[in-house]
């Protein structure tokens, strides 16, 4: 077992209780089957496995050694950038528009990877310009709008 088994099972049982206890709050219809029963079962079981894989992770975790890309900074800035960036997204793409942010995630990706400046600006630009068309005119999955995807309407 190593330190990230104890961090997984203590996300798969919290992952279990939560699920329990939003089950609770499913309405009951009289004389039928719960619809509680089958979420609270697995969740039930979800937080018992889960805790116990975490109480081995714990145990076992004098045995670990940091993996050798968290003394690089900037392996450490590749792994955080990703969650952030579709968090960026999220927050940032229904006011500025889908494009243009994917455009700044993709340049600063590029960046992050080594690419030079430039080249990160040309990749960034023409992928955005290619995803939101792909999304919106050959899949027809709607992405937030900004001055860009009205240029491509």
């Amino acid at each position: 077992m190593r330190l990230p088994d104890f961090w997984t099972g203590l996300g798969f049982a919290a992952l279990g209780i939560a699920i329990a206890v939003y089950a609770q709050g499913f309405h009951v219809p009289a004389g039928a089957a719960s619809p509680r029963l089958l979420p609270t079962i697995i969740g039930s079981f979800m937080a018992l496995f889960g805790g116990l894989v975490a109480l081995r992770g714990w145990r076992e975790a004098g045995n670990v050694a940091l993996p050798g890309w968290l003394s690089s900074p900037r392996q450490v800035t590749l792994v955080v950038f990703l969650p952030v960036a579709v968090i960026a997204y999220g927050l940032l793409a229904p006011r500025l528009g889908s494009s243009l942010v994917t455009m700044v995630i993709l340049t600063l990706h590029g960046i992050l990877y080594g690419l030079r400046p430039l080249y990160a600006i040309v990749l960034g630009v023409c992928a955005g310009i290619a995803v939101t068309f792909l999304f919106i005119h050959v899949l027809g999955i709607p992405l937030p709008a900004g001055w860009i995807e009205e240029l491509l309407s």
